[in-house]
């Protein structure tokens, strides 16, 4: 005789919310200025928007010298 498998209980049920899965996700404000940093590289502008000597500004100027060393920034362009 086999054994068959009970569902679960609506109560012990696993509770997936599919629009918290598939919502955005936080924004990460540092990745956000080294691609802007990238972008500027590739689309020919050289000035940050970011004050000097913050965080994000010298994420901005990580993401445009990265560019500026790459083989291929266009094609590697995230």
């Amino acid at each position: 005789m086999t054994r068959r498998a009970r569902p679960l209980e609506p109560e012990r049920a696993p509770r997936l919310d599919l629009l918290t899965l598939l919502g955005p996700a936080p924004v990460d404000a540092l990745w956000e200025a080294e691609k802007a940093g990238w972008r500027a590289f590739v689309m020919g502008h050289g000035g940050s928007g970011y004050r000097r000597g913050s965080a994000r500004h010298e994420a901005w100027q990580r993401g445009f010298e990265a560019a500026a060393a790459s083989h291929d920034p266009v094609g590697l362009m995230l």
